[in-house]
């Protein structure tokens, strides 16, 4: 759950740095990728590949943009923005990967996209936007739809522990310098650190490596839109944990939402059996 881990670390006033929490995130991430290669028995060299180091360099983009945003523009500008990657995903599965959604898929995308919207209170002018904040969100959503277009893309060029350990690696690596010249010792503390370690080891090392399992099996509209509910698991904690009861509209968005991960998922099972899969 990205959303709810997140709003649960930013709700702690962390000073800590977006270079510092990127760092975290992804070298916990590599860890967790290094055990399963490792009990897998798989090869891991394929981090010395230039692809690998490509895909390293956008999912770090994903993730420190993803940050900047939390920390600079709202949580709705960001959360709303970011998770129109679908969008752009069911394009690039059309144009990249040769794989067109269904009609019918394509408005479940945009009931998703748009109930997202309205489930956060995405609004154009809202108060305490900022315009470095919305960029770095779109930047943010970009680069997840170019990752899980890549996903899918090299699924069958090596096995998923030795996939997913050479991107988070590259990933890491590439996060180390700024994180380095960000790094404040005093920042820190043990909730902090918590956190910090529940971030890197649940919604990225074990979320992000599901989500590349599921690319292997279904095109990549499908996973992509699911992982929209994030945002919608991350209000029900909210709501359970601190009281935070959801508005009408707030439903009404979920309900679109979930109604248009529904369709996706519904239209795209009908698609592959009528396939022959």
């Amino acid at each position: 759950m990205l959303s709810a881990a997140a709003a649960v670390a930013f709700s702690l006033g962390a000073p800590v740095s977006a270079a510092e929490v990127t760092l975290w995130r992804l070298g916990l991430a590599t860890l967790v990728a290094f055990g399963l290669a490792r009990v897998s028995g798989v090869s891991l060299a394929h981090i010395r590949e230039r692809r690998t180091a490509i895909l390293g360099a956008t999912l770090y983009a994903h993730f420190l943009l993803f940050t900047l945003a939390a920390q600079t523009t709202t949580t709705a500008h960001t959360l709303a923005l970011v998770y129109g990657s679908p969008a752009l995903v069911a394009l690039g599965s059309a144009v990249i990967l040769r794989e067109p959604p269904r009609a019918l898929q394509i408005v479940g995308v945009l009931a998703a996209v748009a109930g997202i919207a309205i489930l956060v209170g995405f609004e154009p002018a809202e108060s305490g936007a900022t315009l470095g904040g919305d960029v770095a969100a779109v930047g943010s959503g970009a680069a997840l739809a170019a990752y899980v277009l890549a996903g899918r893309y090299y699924r069958g060029a090596m096995p998923l522990p030795a996939y997913v350990f050479a991107v988070y690696g590259w990933a890491a690596l590439l996060a180390l310098p700024y994180a380095v010249i960000s790094f404040d010792a005093g920042a820190y503390d043990g909730g902090r650190i918590l956190v910090l370690v529940i971030l890197g080891i649940v919604p990225l090392g074990l979320g992000h490596t599901l989500l590349n399992a599921a690319l292997r099996r279904a095109t990549a509209t499908i996973p992509n839109v699911i992982t929209t509910q994030e945002v919608t698991g991350g209000v029900i904690l909210a709501a359970l944990l601190y009281g935070e009861i959801p508005g009408l509209s707030a439903l009404l968005g979920a309900l679109l939402a979930l109604a248009g991960v529904i369709t996706v998922v519904l239209f795209g099972r009908r698609a592959r059996e009528a396939a022959g899969g």
